[in-house]
């Protein structure tokens, strides 16, 4: 790292990190560019190793570039291999400072290579589409912030039919299709796949699908009569939660008519963007929302299609013998004599009246820390209970008619089975990249571990 105030030649130099001619060759390029010696310029930035250095206000030289309305330097620059969208110590990239020189070279440039404005900490975005039931009919739209104008706004159009093609850059198409309850016991000799949290992480889920032969290159169902297990949290953390929840939802369809199925139960990720915590949502559409005097969970309302989908969903599902719930079963569940079916009843209730004098009970018992969105206790001790043991966990198999419990929630590099196979944790941290994709196969009575190459090896 090197640190330096320019004109006023103090200098830092990190011995045996970067050598003085880097920091030399940097001093020199960002004098060039600030004399507006293009050809200079050019000729020194191919001498420079590291066109990342930032001086005492955080400016790079990409960012001298933009400020001096040289569109020339700044190619140069990012051809090189410069972090496009570096912040200063202000929080402002290179789009900043050339839309401030008013250089639309330079902006073009920019924005053709991914850059974005962070002046008001929004870049370029949209969101969507949201699709309600109105009065008027079904009205789709999109939320969207224009970072040169730094203006944020909605877009949106009734349809007709239920169809409707995505505009600007989405060019999926959509059909609104009546909700149905899914059943939550199902029987099958079909063989099931299973992902666990998702958390936006569209374009992971995605790789993971076509890899296995679950989806085409088209994103359209190729699994079959086969099933596909959501274990929940869709919602929240990541950039692309709307893609993943649209997708999911057209994948059911398609299954449906191939004699497939999707199933999603619900994680706490769900529960919380429904129950009005938006906590976790990515910063960049908290900041949209609020600019639009909009509360992200109202975008899910039950009147909404999403909305009005979700809150159908199954908080458990059981698929021959195996359970499939977010976080697990406690003893204090077991214990609370609210069985699987009643919970995802409550569940649905909740969603859309809340509780009341009558109910309370039950949802203090379903909501707490030991609750199916919740448990840890397979995994660790907790504040509020230990680890369980194995006999614990086979008298809670017991009372649910399961052999085994196929969880997400608790995060895991590797996904593996515990307790000889009866506890199943799916949970890949997919915002992780140097962690491979994963995914469960439930296969003729065998479970298989699926690596990122789609290699099949037995649970242990």
């Amino acid at each position: 790292m090197i640190k330096f105030v320019y004109k006023g030649l103090l200098f830092s130099c990190l011995l045996g990190i970067i050598s003085c001619q880097t920091e030399k060759n940097t001093l020199d390029l960002i004098e060039a560019i600030d004399n507006r010696q293009t050809e200079t310029a050019l000729h020194i930035i191919k001498e420079v190793s590291d066109l990342n250095v930032q001086d005492s206000l955080g400016l790079a030289p990409i960012h001298w570039a933009a400020r001096r309305a040289l569109p020339e330097v700044v190619k140069s620059i990012v051809n090189k291999g410069c972090d496009i969208n570096s912040t200063d110590k202000k929080g402002y990239t290179a789009l900043n400072y050339a839309k401030r020189a008013n250089n639309s070279e330079s902006i073009d440039f920019l924005l053709k290579n991914g850059a974005v404005v962070y002046s008001k900490g929004l870049p370029n975005l949209s969101d969507g589409p949201f699709v309600d039931w109105t009065e008027k009919g079904t009205y789709a739209y999109y939320l969207k912030h224009d970072s040169i104008s730094n203006k944020s706004f909605l877009t949106g159009k009734y349809i007709e039919n239920n169809q409707f093609k995505g505009w600007d850059s989405d060019t999926s198409s959509y059909s609104i299709v009546k909700v149905k309850t899914p059943k939550w016991e199902v029987t099958t000799s079909e063989p099931v796949f299973v992902l666990g949290d998702i958390h936006g992480q569209y374009e992971r889920m995605i790789r993971n699908l076509k890899t296995n032969g679950i989806i085409d290159n088209q994103l359209r169902w190729t699994w079959g009569k086969g099933h596909l297990v959501f274990v929940g949290d869709i919602f929240d953390r990541g950039h692309q939660v709307t893609e993943a929840l649209w997708f999911i939802y057209r994948l059911e369809q398609e299954a449906e008519k191939a004699g497939g199925q999707v199933h999603i139960t619900f994680g706490n990720h769900e529960l919380m963007v429904l129950n009005k915590d938006n906590r976790y949502i990515a910063r960049e559409y908290k900041n949209l929302c609020n600019k639009l005097g909009l509360d992200y969970h109202a975008l899910f309302h039950p009147n909404s299609v999403l909305g009005e989908w979700l809150r159908s969903k199954n908080s458990m599902t059981k698929i021959n013998d195996i359970l499939f719930v977010h976080a697990g079963i406690s003893q204090k569940q077991i214990e609370s004599g609210i069985s699987p079916e009643q919970v995802n009843n409550l569940m649905r209730q909740y969603f859309i009246a809340g509780s009341n004098s009558n109910n309370s009970e039950q949802y203090e018992q379903i909501l707490r820390s030991f609750g199916p969105f919740w448990y840890r206790g397979y995994f660790m001790d907790r504040s509020k209970y230990k680890k369980i043991t194995e006999p614990e966990l086979d008298q809670i198999l017991k009372a649910l008619k399961v052999s085994r419990i196929v969880v997400g929630h608790t995060e895991n590099e590797v996904l593996s089975a515990s307790f000889n196979g009866k506890i199943i944790d799916v949970n890949i941290p997919l915002a992780d990249d140097t962690i491979p994709n994963q995914a469960l196969l439930i296969e003729d009575g065998k479970f298989y571990h699926l690596s990122e190459n789609a290699e099949k090896q037995l649970l242990k």
